[in-house]
């Protein structure tokens, strides 16, 4: 069976890769339209400076460890969603990355997933509001989705560089433009969450795609008053 979905994953790969290239402009405006003068958004903001707190305090190989651990569950994740059998994790003994076991080829999405999916931060907000029915507490759900969302951020640029050995083999050109557009993206609805939750997550797909088409548009316009 996953044959099937690597295939069709797979011819979806540079329409996948053009759209969120095409995306940015829209997903960089889109931003503008957050209310960040907001107490959500002061309590998400003092997640991440605890979360770089944490991160100076802490041991560098404990710290490398877990992103490690991080970076190859998601690829597990994403295997299990294109219905592959994924297998234990291993990390190298010289810390210097780690590896999973996986039935098939694999594709595009399984390789790309950890350098633009924000694995924890996801679960956390599924069971987020949950908790806050759970807990009065709720500047500290906030506080610690936006340790989540620093985590990712951390997570994406110390594993993207030229060594990564995903990147080497799904091609530079093609990582960077799925990367850039997939994490202004998943940011954009982190931040919609901590606004809105889901309801604000809709509300960003459906601005980033208005805003998309009205580019689109633009373009059309463009180009047809000059030929």
């Amino acid at each position: 069976m996953h044959k099937i979905t690597d295939g069709i994953i797979n011819l979806l790969r540079w329409p996948a890769a053009i759209y969120l290239l095409f995306s940015v402009p829209a997903l960089i405006e889109s931003y503008h339209y957050f209310n960040f003068y907001t107490f959500n958004f002061l309590l998400v903001g003092a997640g991440v400076l605890f979360f770089i707190f944490t991160i100076l305090v802490s041991g560098s190989s404990t710290r490398q460890s877990m992103q490690i651990i991080s970076h190859e569950l998601t690829h597990m994740f994403f295997a299990f969603l294109t219905l592959h059998k994924a297998g234990c994790i291993r990390l190298n003994p010289d810390g210097s990355g780690g590896s999973m076991q996986l039935s098939g080829y694999g594709n595009w999405l399984i390789s790309l997933s950890p350098y633009f999916f924000p694995l924890f931060a996801f679960f956390y907000m599924l069971v987020m509001p949950f908790l806050a029915e759970l807990t009065q507490s709720h500047w500290l759900l906030y506080a610690i989705l936006g340790y989540f969302l620093a985590y990712h951020w951390l997570v994406v640029l110390t594993q993207v560089h030229l060594q990564q050995t995903d990147l080497i083999q799904e091609g530079f050109v093609f990582s960077g433009m799925i990367i850039l557009g997939a994490n202004l993206f998943t940011t954009g609805f982190i931040l919609a969450f901590a606004s809105k939750s889901w309801q604000g997550v809709k509300v960003f797909w459906l601005l980033a795609n208005k805003l998309n088409l009205e580019y689109a548009d633009k373009i059309y316009n463009l180009i047809a008053q000059n030929f």
